[in-house]
């Protein structure tokens, strides 16, 4: 494969500067991910038409860079691995199949992981999801929650993807331990979502902007419902949805403009 096809992932990574003794870059067979008993048959199909290779690109661990393991009752961070995803058929993963198939890959490695996919086009994306031990299962982990940037074009960042991305920086990080480091990112991930919203990328404590955050796609996504209602709605009932509609507009600015 053509070293230009992942020149706007590497940009990214170079632009993050991850110790070069971490350096890996050794790919991982699709099989891997399709033969797991985590994934269910349509999933399989998303990954098997969509992903082209995955290369476990970073591994980030003490021998590679002088940073301490976490543990604690709920968690544990002994290593980090960096994939990078290369997707086929960029025109197909405009929306957010590449969500998914971050989902899938969370679950199945059971390390803590960040995610970097692009394309052949120069559009990238990011991806992190701490995780916790299960409580239904030993040794078994399950993600808290899923942090997935949308497609990013590497050569029209965006204000707010500019300073996202800068803020990945590693002279940036804490590195006492890979828990402070996976905190981190975390806030930063938040804080890309919430710019999304509010217009402005910020970095502050996850936890504080999430509750309003959870709130904001709660109320994307009754909007989204209710204007699927407006179009096939009696004139009478269009009204009554329009005013919700508005309402729902006018809490969602009120809330972005918080976080």
């Amino acid at each position: 494969m053509p070293d230009n096809k992942k020149a706007a992932i590497k940009n990214i990574w170079n632009a993050i500067s991850f110790p070069e003794a971490a350096l890996l870059g050794k790919r991982v067979p699709k099989k891997q991910f399709l033969e797991s008993g985590e994934l269910v048959a349509s999933d399989k199909k998303l990954f098997r038409e969509n992903v082209q290779n995955v290369y476990w690109e970073y591994t980030l661990k003490t021998s590679t860079c002088p940073i301490l393991p976490y543990r604690d009752n709920e968690r544990e961070y002994l290593e980090v691995a960096v994939l990078q995803v290369e997707m086929n058929s960029p025109q197909k993963n405009k929306k957010s199949s590449h969500k998914r198939i971050a989902e899938i890959i969370h679950r199945v490695i059971p390390y803590p992981l960040m995610l970097g996919f692009y394309t052949e086009s120069g559009d990238i994306a990011l991806s992190i999801a701490p995780k916790r031990f299960s409580q239904a299962e030993h040794g078994a982990f399950v993600a808290e929650r899923f942090y997935t940037t949308g497609w990013m074009n590497s050569e029209a960042l965006n204000d707010n993807e500019n300073d996202f991305l800068a803020s990945l920086a590693w002279s940036n990080m804490p590195l006492q331990t890979y828990g402070t480091l996976y905190n981190a990112w975390t806030d930063r991930f938040t804080g890309y979502e919430c710019s999304v919203l509010s217009g402005i990328f910020t970095i502050g404590k996850a936890m504080d902007r999430l509750e309003r955050l959870t709130r904001c796609r709660e109320i994307e996504s009754k909007m989204s419902e209710l204007r699927g209602q407006l179009k096939k709605a009696a004139f009478n009932r269009q009204v009554e949805l329009n005013t919700q509609i508005k309402k729902f507009e006018q809490e969602l600015k009120q809330l972005a403009q918080m976080l």
